[in-house]
Formats: C-alpha cells, structure tokens, sequence
C-alpha cells in the first residue's frame, strides 16, 4: 500500500513538471496547456467593438457583395512596439465583415509569435458571432519577465466560414 502511494506521487510529480519546461532556444518559460497547445507569456482578457456600421462599411466600399462574405483585415498592431521584459503589451486587431444580407456570422480570431523565426505559442482562438460590420478586437498580452532581447513577430488570422486573411506585425523586446 505504502509503496503504491509513493508510486502515485512520483507519477504526480512526473506530470507536473511535464507540463512545464523552459524553451533553451528562446529562454523563455513554454506551458503546454491540457489541450497540447503552447503558450508564452501570458493573455489577459479580450475587449470588443464595433466601429462601423454595415451602412458606412458599404459606403465606404462603394459596393455590397451580391453572394458570399468580403472578410477583410484592416489592421493588426502592437503597442508599444518596443518593450522590456515583463511588459503588458496591447495587441489590436482591425477587421470588416460584409455579406448580401445582414447576418451574423461565426468569426475566429489566433495570434501566435515568433521568434527568429520559431513558433513561441499561439493563444487560444478567440471565437465570436458578429454582424456586418467593422470591427476591433484588443488583447492584453504579458511578456515573459525572461524574454530574450530581440525583434519578434505577431501573426494574426481571422477567419470566418467563407475564408480566412492573416497579417504579420513586429514588436521589439529591449
């Protein structure tokens, strides 16, 4: 019994720390989520909202499609764009949906970042129903106390059921 329960412990433990390991490359802390996706840093909570109406957007387009979905990424930006180690940083998405008929469609929005061009992690997705519509999505993000010095790279996909836009942005850690 006794060696059973130490047995189960060990085995804990063995786990534990499975879940957590440092990335040598990049010396950051990686933390493998109990869905097997990664993370580095830390995401703190969403905000949404609607800076134009389905009238402007098509005002603005000059046009309305006549079949399917205009999805189209506006804007993706980190500020600032240079920060130290420990830094919140404030990741903004800009995006426009635009169908025939006002409707709400599904829309899923991921981030991931690189480093000298290896993946660090990828946030969960982000889903929501939205209207027509032009749209901003803000993230607070925590840069890791040990990140390494150097230029870094966002990648940011929308996607909706009738196709997906991605944009690259870089941001600084000094």
């Amino acid at each position: 019994m006794q060696n059973r329960r130490l047995l189960l412990i060990g085995l804990s433990l063995i786990i534990l720390m499975g879940l957590f390991y440092t990335n040598t490359e990049t010396g950051a802390q990686v933390v493998k989520t109990p869905l097997g996706e990664y993370t580095w840093g830390y995401f703190g909570g969403s905000r949404e909202s609607n800076l134009m109406s389905r009238e402007d957007v098509i005002a603005r387009e000059g046009s309305c499609p006549t079949g399917g979905c205009v999805l189209k990424l506006d804007q993706v930006e980190v500020r600032p764009s240079r920060a130290h180690k420990g830094d919140t940083l404030t990741l903004t998405t800009v995006y426009t949906i635009l169908t025939p008929e006002q409707q709400a469609l599904p829309v899923s929005i991921s981030r991931e970042i690189f480093f000298q061009g290896k993946a660090l992690g990828q946030t969960r997705s982000i889903d929501s129903r939205r209207l027509n519509g032009s749209w901003t999505q803000e993230i607070d993000f925590t840069l890791p106390a040990d990140a390494r010095p150097g230029v870094y790279t966002l990648r940011t996909k929308v996607s909706t059921g009738y196709g997906a836009e991605q944009k690259d942005v870089t941001f600084e850690v000094y």
